[in-house]
């Protein structure tokens, strides 16, 4: 488990690094802000990229998931299926949320005991369904960031210690891989169980009797990690990315605010522009065409939300 061939858990995962480098972009303009002191306070964790549908809900209150939005405690981050969602916290380190998944934070700190000093990263987050990855930032480590963080799965509670590691829960089973590092799953008030090499991977399933924890196979591996990667050209938004889906250019603003509503509702983050006497309902921030070409098909296929023509364009203005 230890060899460094791109096949490997560790090659996989240098790639996944890859990708997440080429999309890490300046987060500025950020909705549902918040300014934040120094020292103690609350923290907030950003969405940095979505391959759409999705959505973040804030007291009961949904709206659809786009880059940039801010997350704090209480918040809530859901997926549909086929899409993804990359989250990324104070401290640098990045969550990634897979298809069908709703993942709650509970509490989100993060203090210092100066400016200066490290981070010091205390929260609490709980995956209700579907699939989480969590990975350290490489420079956070370098600059000697702390964090404490556990997470809630149905049957069992994750602690996590600076690692890069994946988990999932619904109703079958819980299950946790790591893939570098190490995590204490602790379930009911039986002894913790380590995970603290590549590959080591536990399961439990509903009603029936607990097995010792195991090593994952390489084919359980890759399958594990494409579970929360993103997929290019299948509706991905992130910021800086200039292609967008037109979802419909009509007479009247009555017209484009019931379309944008009904595409808000369905977790796409439409908005309403003036242009030429008429209003266009167009998606932004989609990353390259196909990604584009992709959310319009999405579009067309859901009946309900009306929309019959439509086009992509290069976000030029």
């Amino acid at each position: 488990m230890h060899t460094t061939t791109e096949h490997s858990p560790m090659g996989l995962h240098r790639r996944a690094l890859l990708w997440q480098a080429c999309a890490a972009l300046a987060l500025g303009g950020l909705a549902w802000g918040m300014s934040r002191p120094a020292h103690a306070a609350p923290s907030a964790t950003v969405v940095e990229a979505v391959q759409l549908p999705a959505w973040v809900e804030r007291n009961g209150q949904r709206r659809p998931a786009e880059p940039g939005a801010q997350l704090r405690a209480k918040d809530r981050a859901i997926t549909a299926t086929g899409s993804r969602m990359l989250l990324r916290m104070d401290d640098r380190s990045v969550i990634k949320l897979g298809e069908q998944t709703e993942f709650l934070i509970q509490s989100l700190d993060t203090g210092r005991e100066s400016a200066a000093a490290p981070s010091q990263q205390k929260s609490s987050l709980k995956l209700i369904s579907g699939v989480f990855r969590y990975a350290t930032d490489y420079t956070s480590k370098a600059l000697g960031n702390k964090r404490e963080l556990n997470i809630e799965l149905a049957t069992a509670t994750v602690g996590i210690r600076g690692t890069d590691f994946w988990s999932m829960t619904d109703a079958a089973h819980d299950a946790v891989c790591v893939f570098e590092g190490k995590v204490e799953v602790v379930r009911d008030a039986k002894p913790g169980i380590e995970l603290d090499k590549p590959g080591a991977f536990w399961v439990v399933f509903t009603g029936a009797p607990e097995k010792p924890a195991g090593q994952a196979t390489p084919d359980q591996l890759a399958k594990f990690i494409g579970q929360a990667e993103m997929q290019p050209g299948k509706g991905i938004v992130l910021q800086g990315g200039r292609w967008r889906t037109v979802a419909g250019f009509v007479p009247s603003g009555a017209q484009a605010n019931a379309l944008r509503a009904r595409l808000q509702t369905a977790g796409y983050p439409a908005e309403v522009v003036a242009k030429d006497g008429r209003f266009e309902v167009r998606i932004n921030q989609l990353a390259t065409r196909e990604d584009a070409e992709a959310v319009l098909k999405q579009l067309q296929t859901n009946t309900a939300l009306g929309v019959t023509d439509g086009r992509v364009a290069l976000a030029t203005r």
